[in-house]
């Protein structure tokens, strides 16, 4: 979008309006043929005119366009149909002007295009704020109020009188549309609580012309849990006024939790639960947050880049370096990062002049390593370890979690350096010994969580324990009968976590056995989680057993915390058989390998492109048809499936739906309500959306008998 004068932006923006004007009153009389074809031509020439001034000084809007095509139609329908044609504009100039324009205004959204109004927006707003859903909306309301008032144009243009096909509409577009352009944007943002677009332009400069607000005197925060606490000791009341509300801070990325911010009654205080709804919420990655309170970041261009959302009473989003203004120096700093990351223990208000400091030492530092491979939901280990950091941290203690993907870490060479030349330090200059081996040190507890790899941890894990080494001296000692080396520093306490796809406990016997060997000693291991069948955790039909074991995967959490230990109740609640028909469990997976190897493409390709496992009998079949079952669509069918199939895999079986379950059975049924006759690879192209089933029905690809109406409702049946 370039950049216009003044008098340029004015051209274009009015440039095609006075030939409707003019071709509205000039064409209301009835006109010769002729003397209409030549203004029509002029018109049409004067449109194209602009079309070609607006692509060289910036690009053409919807309107352009529209009304060189209006009078493109115009021309050709006076060549074409002379006499038909000039009586009709004679009558519906106006008519036809206003039709073309509501459809530009009314159109372009209902189709997926820009509202027309973003062509004369983003000349004054800024790129970054093009995508803002607030953008987004003030244009739409804009653009249908438009069409509206075109609407009404239509409307009274087929009244005969001049002062309704004309004057009317133009008066309501010069003295409602355009006031209503320049005002409208201005009041919504003001309704919202946010600045009006000139407050907007300058607020980067009062902003460059001050520095950032309680941080130059005391070190900048560290994460984004220690710069929300730090909001506390920055909170101004006499900024803040009568102000009562509850900001909720929900942030995801490296760290992920909530925070509440409660302000009342000049004191602002870190509560766990609020006693009311919020009224603001925030929702933002930990990096940004953290970006945007050390002053490195701008708030407001991160928000309308989308960098974080927020929802609510937005006023308190703009105000937001005024109520935290206060100027921190090291002696009026109340918070540490200890005590921040607790976030409370209770819902009580906290005057920040009077915090307790009687809890900076007693919150339990966790580092919490992930050397899973995977990201997101194809990472069951980082699903597990999520439960388990939420639980930690709803217990009061501080947990880092950290990506062992994303960093560095070199294999030990053996070279002993770090017990000769540089006792205590490796060799190595990676990630490994400037960031991680400094926070294992600092840590009261580590959370070691791998996947199952050839029943033991991954080479990811491994390779950071073995870089532990520098922990160690390199002298011999004897302890009952067993030599060990002396340690040079205290290593902190252990969790290890663990996932396997095998469903039998029995897999992690190996790893189980390495870990009580190695961290059992000196009661270091508090803890060793493992969880079977793992890749069925996701599993929609395991959904209750799922949730059930990674709230006790929360709660295994919360206990380390309190109690160094998990109790046996809740470990039986984690291990606990998601699979009962260990069988099937096995078929289904080796249906799912065979698929992925038909398909050429990885487990995670399977499940990102929404593939379906492909029956290879009609017992797997049977299996697979349930999976997509859905109960809300079923709701009160009571019906019996039969499938009787022929070709390649020949054989019976028949579903029974009722009371929004279904259960399948080999062979036919003596009642069924729908019978499908249909040779065995059509329906199982159908199931895997290779083939439309509709279609397949229509060219006789296959039968089917009794109640079609099953049949037309077979993908809401199971749609899932």
């Amino acid at each position: 979008m370039r950049k216009l004068s003044k008098p340029k932006e004015f051209f274009l923006n009015a440039g095609p309006f006075p030939v409707l004007i003019f071709f509205q009153v000039w064409a209301t009389p009835e006109r010769a043929m002729g003397s209409l074809l030549i203004l029509a031509f002029s018109m049409l020439a004067y449109c194209s005119l602009i079309l070609v001034i607006a692509s060289r000084w910036d690009e053409p809007g919807y309107f352009d366009w529209a009304i060189a095509g209006y009078f493109t139609v115009v021309c050709g329908s006076l060549l074409l149909w002379p006499d038909k044609a000039a009586g009709f504009f004679g009558h519906y100039a106006a008519t036809g002007i206003y039709v073309c324009l509501f459809g530009a205004a009314f159109f372009p959204p209902l189709l997926g295009m820009d509202p027309f109004t973003y062509h004369y927006a983003k000349k004054s707003a800024p790129p970054e704020s093009w995508s803002h859903p607030i953008f987004v909306r003030i244009n739409l309301i804009m653009t249908f109020v438009w069409a509206g008032i075109f609407g009404v144009g239509i409307a009274l243009s087929f009244y005969p009188s001049i002062i309704m096909k004309t004057i009317i509409p133009n008066v309501l577009i010069l003295f409602f549309g355009f006031p209503f352009n320049s005002r409208f944007p201005n009041y919504y943002l003001k309704r919202l609580g946010l600045p009006s677009l000139v407050e907007q332009k300058s607020i980067p400069h009062e902003r460059a012309a001050r520095k950032p607000a309680g941080l130059s005197s005391v070190p900048l925060p560290t994460s984004a849990r220690e710069a929300i606490a730090r909001m506390v000791d920055t909170f101004s009341p006499d900024a803040a006024g009568r102000i009562s509300a509850v900001i909720e801070f929900n942030v995801s990325g490296s760290e992920t939790f909530k925070a509440y911010l409660n302000i009342n009654d000049g004191t602002c205080g870190l509560v766990d639960h609020p006693q009311r709804k919020p009224d603001l919420v925030i929702r933002t990655p930990s990096d940004v947050w953290l970006g945007i309170c050390r002053g490195e970041q701008d708030g407001q261009e991160l928000f309308m880049q989308r960098a974080y959302t927020a929802e609510g009473d937005l006023s308190l989003l703009v105000n937001m370096q005024k109520i935290f203004s206060r100027t921190l120096s090291p002696e009026n700093v109340q918070t540490t990062p200890r005590m921040e990351r607790s976030l409370a223990t209770n819902q009580t208000t906290i005057d920040p002049e009077k915090q307790s400091t009687s809890r900076k030492e007693n919150i339990m530092k966790v580092l919490a390593l992930n050397s899973s491979p995977r990201v997101g939901d194809q990472s069951k280990t980082e699903l597990m370890l999520n439960h388990l950091v939420q639980g930690m941290r709803e217990a009061g203690a501080e947990v880092e979690v950290v990506q062992l993907r994303k960093k560095v870490v070199k294999n030990c060479i053996g070279c002993f350096t770090c017990w000769t030349k540089t006792p205590g330090v490796c060799i190595h200059k990676d990630d490994m010994t400037e960031e991680l081996f400094p926070k294992f040190l600092k840590s009261d507890l580590v959370v070691y969580a791998t996947p199952l790899y050839h029943f033991t941890m991954n080479a990811t894990m491994k390779a950071f324990i073995e870089r532990t080494l520098p922990m160690l001296q390199p002298f011999f000692e004897l302890k009952n009968e067993k030599t060990h080396h002396p340690l040079r520093h205290e290593f902190p306490k252990a969790v290890f976590l663990s996932v396997a796809g095998f469903p039998e406990m029995s897999v992690f016997d190996q790893l189980s056995s390495w870990v009580r060997f190695i961290f059992g000693r000196n009661e270091r291991l508090v803890a060793e989680i493992y969880r079977p069948a793992a890749e069925s955790l996701t599993s929609p039909f395991l959904k209750a057993k799922a949730k059930d074991i990674l709230d006790a995967t929360g709660q295994a959490g919360r206990e380390i915390v309190e109690s160094l230990k998990v109790s046996q109740e809740t470990l039986t609640r984690v291990t606990q058989d998601l699979i009962e028909d260990k069988e099937m469990f096995g078929k289904m997976a080796n249906l799912f390998w065979k698929s992925c190897i038909r398909e050429g493409v990885t487990p995670k390709e399977f499940a990102e492109r929404g593939l379906i496992p492909r029956p290879d009998s009609v017992e797997a079949f049977m299996m697979v048809l349930p999976m997509g079952f859905n109960p809300d669509g079923a709701g009160e069918t009571k019906a019996v499936l039969q499938f009787n199939f022929f070709g390649e895999k020949v054989g019976s079986c028949h579903f029974s739906i009722e009371n929004r379950q279904i259960k399948a059975a080999l062979g036919p049924s003596g009642k069924a309500d729908l019978t499908i006759e249909s040779p065995f690879e059509v329906w199982m192209d159908i199931i895997t959306r290779k083939a439309d089933g509709q279609q397949m029905f229509m060219t006789q690809k296959y039968k089917a008998t009794g109640d079609l109406s099953l049949l037309i409702r077979m993908n809401q049946l199971f749609g899932k």
